[in-house]
Parts: C-alpha cells; structure tokens; sequence
C-alpha cells in the first residue's frame, strides 16, 4: 500500500516546474519529483557525503546507471546515480514544456500526447527523450481515472522507455512504475512477476539500482501476489522484506534522507501478515493480528494507520459494518503518511456507507468514490471505485 507518498506541488512557479504524485511508491509512488525547467542551466540535486542534499548547475552530459556526469562549466562532476535525488533538464524541446503546462492543468491525455511528440524529438538530447517518455507514462496513469484504457498506454510507454533506454538512470524506477501499470490495467499476475524481478536486483547488487527502490519493488509484488490469488507468496515476500527493510536501516546513517523510506517499508512488511490472513479468509486471526499491531504502536503512525485498515476490512468481512466504518473513517480522515491506504479506506467506507441505512448513505459512498477517482486515480483501489460507481 505504501507508495506516492509520494507529493502533489512544489513551491516553485508553475511555469517552471511540475511535480509528479507516483510510487512509485512509494509508490509509489516513495514520491517521484519530476522536474521541468523551460531555461538553462541543468541541474542536479544530489546527496553529499554528509547526508545533506547538494544542487549542481550546468549542463548534463550523463544520465546513467552508474553515474550523472555535469559539465559546470569549469571542470565537470560525476555523481554516483544512487546519491541523485533529481535532475532538471534545462534544454527540452518546445513539446516537452507543453506537456508540463498541461499536466500542470491537469490535462493528463494533453500532457501525455505533448511529452510523446517530444520524446520522438531528434533535437533533444538523448536522455531528455527518455524522461519525456517517462513522463508521458505517468500522465497516463493519472488520465486512467476517468479514462480506464489510458492505463494500457501507460503501460506501453514504459516498455518503450525499458527497450530503447537500458543503461538511463531512471530505469529501475520505469519497472517499478511498470509493475504499477499492470496492476492498474487488472494485471495483477503480470504486476507480481515485474515487481519481483525488480526486487531480485537487490541480492545481485545490480549497478544502479538502489535498495530502496528494490525493496519497494518487493512491496510492490506483495501485494500483487494476494491480488492475483496467491497470499502463500505474499507472506514469504514480506518475511523476507521485513528482514531486508531491518538490515537496510541498520546501514544507514542517521542523516539519510532513506531513512523515513526504509521505517515505513518494514511497517508495511510487518503488516503483510494481517492482510495475508485476510487474503485466506482467516477472518478473526487477521482481526486478532490487527489488534495486536494497532496495540503496540504507539507514536508510530503510518503503522497505526495501516493496522488501523486490515481491522477495518477484518470487521467488514465480519459483517460488522459500522465498527469498520468508524475505523475506515479514520485513516481516510487522518493518514497522510500513504496515498495508496488512504484510497483503500474510502472504498471501504463506501462499501460500509452503501451496507447501513442511513440517511444520505447513498449519497456519501458516492462521494467516497468520487473522491477515489479525482484524487487517488493512480492508486489501485480506482478500480474498485470505479465498478462501484457504475452501480450508483
């Protein structure tokens, strides 16, 4: 459930820059910060060796797997990719910035179809085509919430982007982002497969691909797998990402920046237990379990908040609907840790709300729903928003 934690603005200009919500997270979105800058210089935002986030400007010349190379003008600096929290690009093609003013709007099928043109672009430099693409899958994911096919275009932009750009740098997180996109077009087998051959690149210490993202990657194919039907190889994955979140915190620095990723990737491992029992129908274990998680808490939220929806749907399933309508209210009201949960709990409240004969009820799940669709359309639970919304 853990994804586009990912963010929504910057404070930037608008004509400046724009900001994608993923998983990519995460997901997922941990957040993807895409940035679009309509003048020169380049710029790279990366972490130093103290732990602190250093800008460089100039002119990218590299954008790899191995390293981001930036021409200041002086001398030039190679920067290990696994240290780059992002780039932007200062000279794009008029196309490109198209595509960010109508992202920016909120056009996404616009944005899309610019960051397309722009990536077939013979002018633009080589990786400037690649984050093009990338860009174009991702406004196509978020055009899938009123547009359901939009999601299979997303899907093919991102197998063009793994084709024709093996060695760019922002290849690990196109096949995160693949995975994402098999899941929302209904995929879930498919998504499984991509996000844990993504998580595999971790024990292979593949160049270029940070542990973070793989361990997303992982999460990612957990909760594929109960999707496609197969809790039995969620719950080793989430044994085993628990075990890899640990050993990957107890790594870190106390000054990275990974570390809130890496705490909120062992929370969901620690959770996947619960969800795995829910997923097998083992109803008052998985409420039981919950109970246990939400008990020892205490002031860690994101944990609370999650334990706080597997009670939620144990109680649901129960036939308990208004105990678990007070707790899906909770972490749709009060979770701002993951968007992925926070939809989830929406529906649930729609499906409680749609169960109760209260006065408005209607009227409330069909808001939860729409609410699902205009804001959370890049989170897997528009799917079920959007078959319910067909009823009503």
């Amino acid at each position: 459930m853990l994804r586009a934690r990912h963010s929504s603005r910057t404070t930037l200009p608008r004509a400046v820059l724009f900001t994608v919500a993923l998983c990519l997270a995460g997901t997922g979105p941990t957040a993807s910060l895409v940035l679009a800058q309509t003048a020169r210089p380049d710029r790279v935002n990366w972490v130093n060796p103290r732990g602190m986030i250093t800008t460089d400007t100039g002119t990218i010349t590299k954008n790899s797997l191995d390293k981001v190379v930036i021409d200041l003008g002086r001398n030039e600096k190679s920067i290990d990719s696994k240290k780059v929290r992002s780039v932007a690009f200062g000279a794009v093609p008029p196309s490109f910035n198209e595509g960010v003013a109508y992202f920016d709007r909120r056009s996404f099928e616009n944005a899309a179809k610019a960051f397309q043109v722009a990536a077939g672009d013979g002018s633009a430099r080589e990786f400037v085509k690649a984050r093009a693409r990338l860009s174009a899958a991702e406004a196509y994911l978020l055009h899938g919430a009123t547009d359901p096919a939009a999601f299979a275009l997303a899907r093919a932009e991102l197998e063009t982007f793994i084709e024709d750009h093996k060695d760019n740098r922002e290849l690990p997180s196109a096949r995160r982002l693949l995975g994402r996109a098999q899941r929302l077009a209904g995929e879930a087998a498919a998504a499984a497969a991509t996000y844990d051959a993504l998580y595999r690149e971790a024990s292979t210490g593949t160049e270029g691909y940070p542990l973070k993202t793989c361990l997303y990657g992982g999460l990612g194919a957990a909760e594929a797998y109960i999707a496609a039907g197969n809790p039995n190889k969620a719950r080793d994955l989430y044994l085993d990402l628990e075990s890899a979140a640990t050993s990957g915190l107890a790594d870190l620095d106390e000054r990275s920046p990974d570390r809130r990723d890496f705490v909120l990737l062992l929370n969901e491992a620690r959770l996947g237990e619960g969800f795995c029992l829910l997923a097998r129908a083992s109803i008052s274990q998985a409420r039981t379990f919950f109970n246990g998680r939400l008990s020892g808490a205490n002031g860690n939220a994101p944990l609370r908040h999650g334990a706080r929806l597997g009670l939620a749907e144990a109680l649901l399933a129960e036939g308990k609907v208004r105990e678990a309508q007070i707790e899906f209210a909770q972490v749709s009201a009060i979770d701002h840790t993951d968007r992925d949960r926070v939809a989830r709990a929406l529906v649930g409240l729609a499906q409680c709300s749609l169960k109760l004969s209260d006065k408005g009820a209607h009227a409330s799940a069909k808001r939860s729903l729409e609410t699902v669709r205009d804001r959370y359309g890049d989170t897997p639970s528009v799917l079920r928003a959007q078959e319910l919304l067909q009823t009503l």
